[in-house]
């Protein structure tokens, strides 16, 4: 019976979200874009409130499914930085717009996500996120992350394990795209260490499952990068060495022995 009424709630999470989708399109169609017309300079603006709005209202509805979410530590943007995270599931990208203060750094992002994606290709382009094929295009890949860290206010978001993990831990980093961002910009750099949101990192996974997912997000930094750019290949790793060391420690006094 207890599995039944989760599950209930868990569909009635997801129904919820849907129509907070159609709320988000037609503040986009009706509110964003008119103004964007008529006041292009109000770009970034309009974008930060729709991010934030959709993202706190995103985590609102999948509490009605039994989800928790907390987050620790403020990313200041007010200028650029860079931002690298463990990837657990979508759900990272709302924590991280949320603890990002005042504006929202673009993410690197997927070319299948580009388009046809609702909401969230337009927000994407909004946003001047880059878009990325590495595998098609590796150089233009980089090329597209370097303009980024050049050009956009707030900075950019990377996740270098380049995949959800699956199970929690953090996967190796593939360091080349991050390694140009630092070397194409010396901004401060910021860690997300994200957790609890594995169980559910696809949307699938959140059709019966929403109470599996206890969401955890914590900044750390800001770490100065390395003036010599052969250093900093090993400054990847410390990055990487710290997010892994900050999840266990968690995990270690929640009596949690998921690998990190």
């Amino acid at each position: 019976m207890i599995g039944f009424l989760r599950g209930a709630r868990s569909f009635l999470s997801l129904l919820l979200m849907a129509l907070l989708f159609v709320l988000g399109s037609v503040v986009l169609r009706l509110g964003i874009y008119p103004l964007l017309w008529m006041r292009p300079r109000l770009r970034f603006p309009l974008i930060n409130f729709f991010m934030k709005f959709m993202s706190a209202n995103i985590l609102r509805v999948l509490r009605v499914g039994g989800a928790h979410a907390r987050r620790e530590g403020v990313i200041p943007t007010a200028s650029p930085v860079v931002v690298v995270g463990n990837h657990q599931g979508l759900l990272d990208i709302c924590q991280i717009t949320l603890l990002a203060q005042p504006g929202v750094p673009a993410f690197v992002a997927r070319k299948r996500y580009a388009r046809f994606v609702p909401l969230v290709s337009a927000a994407m382009r909004l946003l001047g996120s880059p878009i990325v094929d590495p595998k098609r295009d590796p150089r233009g890949a980089v090329e597209a992350m370097r303009r980024g860290v050049r050009e956009l206010p707030y900075g950019i978001v990377i996740f270098p394990e380049g995949h959800r993990s699956r199970d929690g831990a953090v996967r190796p980093f593939r360091g080349g795209g991050l390694a140009a961002v630092l070397e194409a910009r010396r901004l401060p750099v910021y860690l997300v260490a994200s957790d609890g949101i594995w169980r559910g990192r696809r949307l699938v996974d959140l059709l019966f499952r929403v109470h599996l997912v206890d969401a955890f997000a914590e900044v750390l930094g800001p770490y100065e990068v390395p003036e010599d750019p052969q250093q900093i290949p090993a400054f990847i790793d410390r990055l990487r060495g710290t997010i892994v060391a900050r999840l266990a420690e968690r995990r270690r006094a929640a009596g949690d022995t998921t690998a990190a």
